[in-house]
């Protein structure tokens, strides 16, 4: 894949839209996706974490899509959360905690066709995705991609990780300057 094509889509995990949220940089997904496809459970994360307005308004303008998921792969969600619960990569072990990064992966295996990769941050949950052939990218790394587009600077970039991580995003200085580094 080139990394100067725009992406048709993705689907995505809590976590990199709440970055994008939280550095006001939804910009940059909407530069780099039409569309980006959400487990309906995500929902509830969303709201847990105060953004339900603003992952309302992107739903109502269709960028972002809602999937619900059959019985059987819920069921396969659950089976993959265990395997990031149980990674070496995972510091919870907490099988429910890595359901929503299960079900997205699951959703991202149905939308083949529809979603090039995953936006997932979670280092274990990254880990199990690639181990399943599933493209992944973080929201560092989407940024890094804008970056290379010529759609933010490097100091957007470092300025965006570093807005996260004073919201509470696990962002480390050293990874935040690796990145700027790029």
């Amino acid at each position: 894949m080139s990394e100067t094509a725009a992406i048709r889509g993705a689907v995505s995990n809590t976590g990199p839209i709440i970055s994008a949220f939280q550095s006001e940089r939804v910009d940059v997904l909407r530069q780099l996706y039409d569309v980006i496809f959400i487990p309906d459970t995500e929902l509830a994360e969303f709201e847990k974490h105060g953004a339900e307005g603003e992952i309302r308004e992107l739903i109502d303008d269709g960028f972002v899509i809602v999937h619900r998921l059959s019985d059987t792969e819920k069921q396969t969600a659950r089976e993959m959360a265990e395997a990031i619960a149980s990674s070496s990569l995972s510091k919870d072990k907490e099988a429910a905690h890595h359901y929503p990064e299960a079900e997205a992966m699951v959703l991202m295996s149905r939308l083949e066709a529809d979603a090039q990769e995953i936006l997932l941050d979670e280092l274990a949950a990254r880990s199990i995705a690639q181990e399943h052939g599933i493209a992944v990218i973080g929201f560092a790394g989407v940024l890094i991609r804008a970056s290379r587009q010529d759609l933010l600077s490097a100091e957007a970039v470092r300025d965006a990780l570093m807005t996260c991580q004073q919201q509470g995003t696990h962002y480390s200085d050293q990874f935040i300057g690796e990145i700027y580094r790029r």
